[in-house]
């Protein structure tokens, strides 16, 4: 008895997938910009967020594919082909410096690329700046919300989906990096007393990529890391003019000092786009477009044991 209550408890607090005759205006216009073959979006709360918005306005999506005014968080899984599936996942944190989230660019270009080398794709979109609302400290809080509630959501969901609970990363690209690395500095085990079996997972991603990270243009690293932040993986350019190459540096050094695996693969080309998978530049061979395959190879050597007494 006691174990059908918990049962149920668990499928009522899960967020649920809703149906394509669901789905608001805004992610039907996303649908028809992108396809059908585009997931459903699932909301992160079966509920209202903490700190929503009442009488928020209307999410709205450009033409090209950019969704602003996002008061009400969710996440759209893209899966990998079985025969592929290594149980990995990357949820990606698109950037629009707070304002937007560069969806196609961001989002549906990575999971072209990491769905056939057998890695999951979730899309976060999580809250953006409204009209008179938040200023930056608060957006770039309530945000973390939305990302550590993600992280909860795909380990709960992990073996549904064919993913290792253990195997899963956040990226961001610009605004989208400065949420992953907050994430990164922000991070907890769960609570085990809490009502809502989500809230009881782990909000730590086993690893962050940061791409072009950015803060408002500054050179200064904003991140309090600790010894026990995930592993980081930074992408950036040194000709990036909205985002510094100080700031990966700075970012870099702080890791290593305390003894945290972290790599930054600089380019001398890219710009603040330097993590884009147009795929152009995919099947061009673009030298900054190749960083999933050495993210993915970092990772490796990463979680492999050190021998003969050596620390990696």
């Amino acid at each position: 008895m006691k174990h059908a209550l918990f049962l149920a408890a668990l499928l009522l607090a899960l967020p649920t997938v809703p149906k394509a005759a669901d789905l608001t205006p805004s992610e039907v216009k996303m649908r028809m910009l992108l396809g059908d073959e585009t997931p459903n979006p699932i909301p992160l709360w079966p509920d209202k967020p903490p700190r929503f918005t009442a009488n928020a306005p209307v999410e709205t999506v450009t033409d090209h594919a950019s969704i602003k005014l996002v008061s009400v968080p969710t996440i759209s899984v893209y899966l990998p082909p079985k025969e592929k599936n290594t149980g990995r996942a990357i949820i990606i944190c698109p950037g629009g410096g707070y304002a937007g989230l560069d969806w196609r660019t961001h989002v549906v270009y990575a999971a072209q690329v990491f769905n056939p080398l057998g890695v999951a794709v979730v899309g976060l979109k999580y809250r953006t700046r409204l009209p008179n609302g938040a200023d930056k400290e608060d957006i770039r809080a309530i945000a973390l919300l939305d990302v550590q509630r993600a992280v909860r959501v795909v380990r709960q969901r992990a073996a549904a989906w064919g993913l290792d609970p253990h195997q899963i990363g956040v990226a961001g690209y610009s605004a989208g990096a400065n949420l992953a690395m907050n994430l990164a500095a922000n991070f907890d085990a769960g609570d085990n007393r809490a009502s809502d079996p989500i809230n009881r997972q782990s909000s730590r991603p086993d690893f962050v990529v940061g791409l072009a990270t950015w803060h408002w243009g500054q050179k200064e690293s904003p991140f309090k890391f600790n010894k026990d932040a995930p592993p980081v993986f930074l992408v950036h350019a040194t000709n990036d003019s909205s985002a510094p190459i100080e700031m990966p540096r700075t970012i870099r050094t702080d890791l290593e000092k305390l003894g945290v695996p972290v790599r930054l693969a600089e380019f001398s080309e890219g710009g603040h786009g330097v993590g884009h998978l147009v795929p152009q530049r995919v099947i061009q061979g673009f030298p900054p477009a190749r960083w999933p395959v050495l993210l993915l190879a970092w990772l490796d050597g990463v979680n492999q044991p050190a021998t003969n007494g050596e620390s990696k």
